[in-house]
């Protein structure tokens, strides 16, 4: 009984390091973990594998022969697994990265839709709502172009939110700022001459002749 219990404990051993093998290193970023728990895995094998062979040459040859193929359908599977997660992970990080973009995205959409609900701020600020406006009709393009790949929100195999997306957003923000900067360069009314020059000028005295 002691051979094909040493023979079992050696095929356990040999699943439980092929799954830290496969699944440990990458979250602890240490370039030698993989390495050590080869070498320790190996140690609490080795003697086990040994120790059948003693007892028991046929279980021993058995045992070598379960424990690499226990280890190579624990590799595969705990590699499948770990692919999973590491697909999981890489989804979450985009649909954070996309919410992000779009919380900006909306954050110029809020500001910009004052100056058409708020009165006093379309009154005050008449060429922000103006498409005849040079600057303001950048910003509608900008926010055109924004809209549309936002509502495609495609990935690059780079691993990040499309390139597209983040550079529209920020092209959105900056012909944002600049209509506003253009509105508040714009010059106030100007008198007519004719009219400043009928104010400043002195007006005829009664009963002058």
């Amino acid at each position: 009984m002691l051979a094909p219990t040493l023979g079992a404990l050696a095929m356990l051993a040999g699943v439980l390091t092929t799954w830290v093998v496969n699944t440990r290193p990458a979250s602890e970023q240490d370039p030698d973990a993989r390495f050590w728990y080869v070498f320790t895995g190996a140690w609490v094998v080795a003697p086990l594998v040994l120790g059948a062979s003693v007892i028991d040459r046929g279980i021993g040859v058995a045992t070598v022969a379960a424990v690499a193929g226990t280890v190579l359908a624990a590799n595969k599977y705990s590699s499948r697994v770990f692919r999973r997660r590491v697909d999981a992970e890489h989804q979450s990080i985009l649909a954070a990265e996309h919410s992000a973009l779009a919380a900006r995205h909306e954050s110029v959409l809020r500001a910009w839709s004052r100056y058409e609900l708020d009165p006093e701020a379309a009154i005050n600020h008449p060429s922000m709502n103006d498409v005849g406006s040079p600057p303001t009709a950048a910003l509608v393009r900008a926010l055109a172009a924004a809209e549309d790949l936002r509502l495609q929100h495609p990935e690059q195999e780079s691993g990040g939110v499309d390139a597209g997306y983040r550079q529209a957003v920020i092209e959105l923000e900056t012909a944002f700022r600049q209509a506003e900067l253009a509105e508040t360069r714009v010059p106030a009314i100007v008198e007519a001459p004719s009219l400043r020059t009928s104010r400043t000028s002195p007006q005829p005295q009664a009963g002058a002749c």
